[in-house]
């Protein structure tokens, strides 16, 4: 398996499988919907966000999406992982591991100390965070208004 930094174009592709997988990658909070999927994650990419991509056997197994942003409350430049997707044929292969170490290991050397990420209540990789070291930080709460 090969990790490496997508090109634009791969990245203009990957802009339009994210809209495809918005749904499964939100637990149902999102459709699948392509044009959501560039209206947020384009304006990353704009600004220095990168994908980095895992290839297995010349496929596209999976991505990360990983920046950095201005964190008000500590006053700080952190390292963001904005989106994590695997393809379901090679899940429970290593590769979500692989992507977010790799992730982690380029922000590192930008020389950033703080990693924040957001994860749907019930997505299985939570687990994967949390043995990589990620904690519970804030909860995010909702209530629909009739």
């Amino acid at each position: 398996m090969i990790i490496k930094r997508a090109t634009p174009s791969e990245a203009e592709n990957i802009l339009r499988l994210a809209g495809k997988v918005m749904a499964e990658s939100s637990m149902g909070y999102a459709g699948n919907n392509t044009q959501n999927a560039i209206n947020m994650f384009l304006p990353l990419l704009q600004n220095g966000a990168y994908y980095l991509l895992a290839i297995e056997n010349r496929s596209l197994a999976g991505w990360i999406l990983l920046g950095s942003d201005f964190n008000l409350l500590k006053n700080e430049e952190i390292g963001t992982l904005l989106d994590l997707y695997v393809f379901s044929k090679y899940r429970k292969s290593g590769i979500g591991r692989k992507l977010m170490l790799a992730a982690i290991q380029d922000l590192q050397t930008q020389g950033l100390k703080t990693i924040q990420l957001n994860v749907f209540e019930g997505n299985s990789a939570k687990a994967l965070y949390e043995e990589l070291g990620f904690r519970n930080l804030s909860t995010i709460m909702e209530m629909k208004i009739p």
